[in-house]
């Protein structure tokens, strides 16, 4: 079951005995146990019944307060050192005796609340060397208390895997979402994706609004880390105050233009022939940095230049690509048949092509192939480099005025 359906149905199903929690998304693994928890507790557990084991740990048991019913002194062994109720020769045992104290804190009713809840975090190593006897205690639970796995990955194929099957207990996969619409999904537009329908329904835990396309506007200023995305929602529905929703607006004014977003207004002032333009936005990406692929800031001119160049290289070829189909009678659909154009921005790349024409284009590209070698040979200063390649991209061929041919 993916992350998503579980929130979606978790709140209308029974609670199961069991649950396996796997993928590499740490902050939704996180939200799923948050969301066990809090029912948890919602129908009469306490803090003394949930308890904590960590599968990484070797030499000792679970740290800190998780057994119920008991207190640590003030003397012995620090708090992060032992886990509460274990005695001192329990402390130091090997991943063997793990399996033996998760199934005694299962198997044995709870001293306080109704019920216990065992989670044991990090626990691909416990379940790849216990996965029979897992199996073994899947088959006949506890029906009061809950035992949860946290793993990085599990075998779809494998004999637990498929008795996770929703009767007793269930497989709650957390990876990756995706940023863009996935493979098989190519004919949906740009910002409709996996990740972009998650900040639409985390925003609605807010009791706040936001469409697919005010979520891809936030995807693109904050990249697609969960936890930040997270942070700038909480901040968005504080700034939105009483007001359900939120615009694409009320995001450009409280997180302002993104770095990627000044890349892209670039080219477009570029697509445009709007030569001041776009030199005042070159200036400014000098300025104040460029992001690279790994997300990081780069300060650096000549990086920032050659990220530049071959932007705008892979602009003008899109629109080279556009331009052919147009002037052989063809459509926005034969356009959007080939990829040539994103979606969302498909019209945005036609109006662009049509500033531009064939006889052109061979010329822009050998000033572009000039401003790559100048950038990486010549001790020219990279910000001249791109404001010089900028005036001859946005030029208008001689025997034509904007809109006008002679």
């Amino acid at each position: 079951m993916k992350f998503t359906e579980f929130v979606h149905k978790y709140n209308k199903t029974n609670n199961f005995p069991f649950y396996i929690v796997s993928g590499n998304e740490y902050f939704l693994k996180k939200q799923a146990l948050m969301e066990i928890k809090k029912r948890f507790f919602s129908e009469g557990g306490v803090e003394q019944g949930l308890i904590e084991f960590n599968g990484k740990d070797t030499n000792r048991n679970p740290a800190g307060n998780l057994t119920e019913g008991n207190n640590l002194k003030n003397s012995g062994p620090s708090p992060d050192k032992v886990r509460r109720g274990l005695s001192p020769d329990k402390r130091r045992q090997g991943p063997s005796t793990l399996l033996n104290d998760v199934i005694d804190e299962v198997r044995t009713t709870p001293m306080f609340g109704k019920h216990k809840l065992i989670i044991v975090e990090n626990a691909d190593s416990f379940l790849s060397k216990n996965q029979d006897k897992v199996l073994s205690y899947l088959k006949n639970p506890c029906s009061v208390n809950c035992l949860i796995l946290e793993v990085l990955s599990i075998d779809k194929r494998t004999k637990l895997a498929k008795a996770m099957d929703g009767k007793q207990g269930i497989l709650i996969e957390c990876d990756k979402l995706y940023d863009k619409p996935a493979p098989w999904e190519t004919k949906k537009p740009e910002h409709d994706s996996e990740l972009t329908r998650w900040i639409v329904m985390h925003a609605g835990n807010l009791n706040k609004i936001l469409n697919l396309k005010s979520a891809f506007c936030l995807l693109e200023k904050t990249g697609n880390d969960l936890a930040i995305i997270n942070n700038q929602i909480d901040a968005l529905s504080v700034y939105t105050g009483d007001r359900n929703e939120i615009t694409i607006k009320d995001i450009q004014d409280l997180l302002g233009v993104s770095h990627r977003e000044k890349l892209y207004n670039l080219l477009d002032a570029i697509g445009m022939k709007d030569t001041i333009s776009a030199v005042k936005m070159a200036e400014n990406i000098f300025d104040v940095g460029m992001e690279n692929e790994r997300k990081n800031i780069t300060y650096d001119a000549k990086s920032i230049a050659i990220t530049i160049v071959s932007s705008s290289h892979r602009r003008m070829k899109d629109l080279w690509k556009i331009i052919r189909i147009l002037d052989k009678g063809g459509s926005k659909k034969e356009i959007l048949e080939k990829q040539y154009a994103p979606r969302p921005f498909v019209d945005k790349f036609i109006k662009q092509a049509r500033n531009f024409n064939e006889e052109e284009m061979p010329e822009k590209w050998k000033y572009m192939l000039d401003a790559d070698l100048l950038c990486k040979t010549s001790r020219l200063s990279p910000t001249l480099i791109i404001e010089q390649l900028i005036t001859k991209l946005c030029m208008w061929p001689r025997n034509e005025i904007k809109g006008t041919k002679y």
